[in-house]
């Protein structure tokens, strides 16, 4: 299943936003997901400091989001050192019926819906491939078959 994932670019390199931030991530090779170091039993550690432990790929139906990025101008924008991924998930879907999710990476994937205005859920999953980068125009076409506007992107 073709899916999408938002990573930060530094040097030529892709790496996650948030969780194993420091371990880049090749194009074109099946990655294996991590569990990252936790904080406690239900958290995880990032750069952002304690999240809800969900390990896995987040990745998405649509490249969009409007809940990560930077404030610009009164709103919300897509970091200029970030950039959307076309990736590939494997797998049947895994039903998972927790209310948080799972605590373990999941045996294939699960959708799973982090914020209550998430338009389109994560799909959480134990392994990915990055096909590609998505230029800006890639993106918004692709949010506006799903009748949404691209996220702007930081100047």
């Amino acid at each position: 299943m073709i899916t999408y994932k938002l990573f930060r670019m530094k040097n030529g390199q892709l790496y996650p936003l948030y969780v194993d931030a420091n371990t880049a991530m090749a194009i074109g090779e099946p990655l294996q997901a991590k569990v990252g170091d936790k904080a406690d039993e239900t958290h995880v550690k990032s750069r952002l400091g304690s999240l809800s432990l969900r390990p896995g790929f987040h990745s998405t139906q649509v490249p969009f989001t409007d809940w990560i990025g930077k404030k610009q101008n009164g709103k919300l924008v897509q970091r200029k050192n970030t950039v959307w991924c076309e990736c590939e998930v494997t797998g049947e879907e895994q039903i998972v019926t927790e209310r948080n999710g799972l605590r373990d990476l999941p045996d294939t994937w699960y959708y799973f819906k982090t914020n209550a205005k998430q338009p389109y859920p994560w799909i959480i999953s134990n392994s990915i491939t990055i096909n590609r980068i998505l230029t800006q125009d890639e993106v918004g076409d692709i949010c506006r078959q799903y009748g949404l506007e691209p996220q702007e992107v930081e100047v």
